[in-house]
């Protein structure tokens, strides 16, 4: 759950004022993207907007390229990670352009582009009856995620954050109906609770994107290089329901297609200790995640903070691996 600070005077005008344009600018473009071609789309914003976007970028393109050589153990060349935090920017572009797009035209022209690997996987966990909990990543476009699974026949719920301005929430919502999208929202929080049991119950999938440091709550385990607050909600559940945890990513294919990757249900190994469980099967869900973003790291952002605040309750057992809790 956000704790969103009360804003007065010339601080809630001016946002208020931000947050209106960027809803109309953003109706504007879904009204005239449908009448390019998505190549054109593509080109025009991915290749011309996108370069010129990544020349202005300084703030972010040091953030991108900081958090590479924080993640990973064998050093990146300075060439390496130049290339892999420009196409990493150029598939943001090219998946905010696609979402636009998929408005209008997504059974049509994404749809057939998306292929599923690993169908037996999400059946097999399926028929146990228990629900499906899928954890997934900021990994390729996944915002079309859940509407191929929609339209592919898998009722698929995906948890998510609505943004904080009631009007930019209410066209993402329109979005998402359009698409076939189905959401959870996470505010307020008994109520998304309530949801995701029910979903669960029905023996449906509900989707985590467990990949972000949770500002309050969480589970404190290595992630990238750092330690961060992970999301301990696909835990929690699992122990609740007994549902199976699916890792699911959806990534871009150099022919501009798509594939999700539906992987074999993790194995959880249960001790009885509540706390412990729920750490232990967190860290598995994060050493997944962290797994695929290091063999596709164009696909994932590399955007976020270098430095990771931490606030949280729950128990963590790094001290244990010889890790200092933060």
């Amino acid at each position: 759950m956000r704790v969103r600070r009360k804003k007065g005077g010339w601080k809630k005008l001016w946002w208020e004022i931000r947050y209106q344009i960027a809803c109309w600018s953003l109706r504007g473009l879904i009204i005239v993207i449908r009448f390019f071609p998505l190549k054109w789309a593509l080109f025009i914003i991915e290749r011309i907007v996108g370069r010129i976007g990544w020349h202005l970028a300084g703030e972010y393109r040091k953030k991108m390229l900081d958090n590479l050589t924080l993640s990973f153990q064998d050093p990146l060349t300075e060439q390496e990670k130049r290339r892999i935090s420009q196409e990493s920017f150029r598939y943001m572009i090219r998946g905010f352009v696609e979402t636009m797009y998929c408005v209008h035209f997504y059974k049509k022209k994404l749809y057939p582009r998306i292929e599923l690997e690993g169908r037996e996987n999400l059946d097999q966990a399926l028929a146990q009856g228990k629900g499906v909990i899928a954890v997934s990543a900021h990994l390729g476009n996944f915002a079309i995620l859940g509407a191929k699974l929609n339209a592919s026949g898998y009722p698929f719920s995906l948890i998510i954050n609505d943004p904080a301005h009631p009007g930019l929430a209410r066209l993402f919502q329109e979005m998402q109906e359009r698409v076939g999208v189905r959401s959870i929202p996470v505010d307020p929080p008994l109520r998304c609770q309530r949801e995701i049991m029910r979903s669960l119950r029905k023996g449906e999938i509900v989707g985590f994107i467990s990949d972000e440091n949770q500002k309050r709550g969480g589970v404190l385990v290595e992630f990238l290089g750092r330690v961060m607050a992970m999301p301990a909600g696909p835990a929690i559940y699992h122990l609740k329901t007994g549902g199976p945890i699916l890792p699911i990513f959806i990534l871009h294919q150099v022919d501009g297609g798509h594939k999700v990757i539906i992987d074999t249900p993790l194995k959880v190994e249960l001790s009885g200790d509540e706390e412990r469980d729920i750490f232990t099967i967190t860290a598995q869900v994060t050493r997944v995640i962290e797994s695929y973003i290091k063999k596709y790291p164009t696909q994932w952002s590399w955007i976020s903070k270098r430095r990771i605040r931490t606030k949280t309750r729950r128990k963590t057992f790094l001290e244990e691996k010889g890790i200092p809790p933060s």
